[in-house]
């Protein structure tokens, strides 16, 4: 089944919540936490316990800029979070001190383990030996998210997805920009754990994001397509 997940970028714990309960249908919310500019340990266990198994935390901003959070108050959330079944997503090279600060207190925290470049994408053995650095961490997920200048770097993409697939590892590849959108198109198709859709333009965390009412209907259109070729070579 494919699942969508919802980012949320608000100044407020008031909006984060807000959005939240203006769209109920969706099985994750990723909420970016350095842009809450109100934000307590309280809250982040109010929500994670209301939310139990459908949150996404991310201490990044985008673009990979620097998070406005004190190391102190990191580990603190990263602590609180230790029992919950909500993911924290800490990307290998900007949160690297966050994983290690998991790995040395051999913490049990839910990881998605990322790799974001928002500029271009690697060669297709510089993205496995990503995949491989990410191990260390024993991730709940594998996230690898790249811009994609050529047609050449959604396979690349794409190819490193079917290896972690054949891993079977749990993964979620995305493909940034006008030459990534196919990446996300067969990404959801393939097996990613939940997909980012948000409800409008405006919302969008990442160059290249669909809304969830066009990949919804570009998956869908993929899929009964593929069963009248099924049913056609079956007749």
């Amino acid at each position: 089944m494919i699942k969508y997940c919802l980012p949320i970028i608000q100044n407020s714990k008031e909006k984060v919540l807000q959005q939240i309960a203006e769209n109920p249908d969706y099985d994750f919310y990723e909420i970016w936490i350095s842009y809450i500019e109100d934000l307590d340990t309280d809250f982040i266990w109010a929500i994670s316990d209301k939310y139990n198994g459908k949150l996404i935390f991310l201490f990044r901003k985008q673009n990979l800029e620097k998070s406005d959070l004190e190391k102190e108050q990191k580990e603190k959330i990263i602590k609180l979070l230790e029992t919950s079944e909500n993911f924290l997503d800490l990307d290998i090279n900007d949160q690297k001190e966050e994983l290690e600060f998991i790995k040395e207190n051999k913490m049990e925290n839910k990881k998605i383990v990322s790799y974001h470049n928002y500029k271009e994408t690697a060669e297709l053995d510089g993205l496995t030996k990503i995949a491989e650095s990410m191990k260390q961490y024993n991730p709940e997920i594998f996230k690898i998210s790249t811009f994609c200048k050529t047609e050449e770097d959604s396979l690349k993409l794409l190819s490193s997805l079917l290896k972690l697939k054949a891993e079977k590892k749990k993964f979620i590849v995305l493909g940034m920009g006008e030459k990534g959108l196919i990446v996300r198109i067969y990404g959801a198709l393939w097996g990613n754990e939940f997909n980012f859709a948000p409800e409008n333009e405006e919302e969008k965390s990442a160059p290249g994001q669909l809304t969830r009412e066009k990949l919804s209907v570009i998956l869908n259109l993929i899929q009964d397509l593929n069963l009248e070729d099924a049913e056609m070579n079956s007749a």
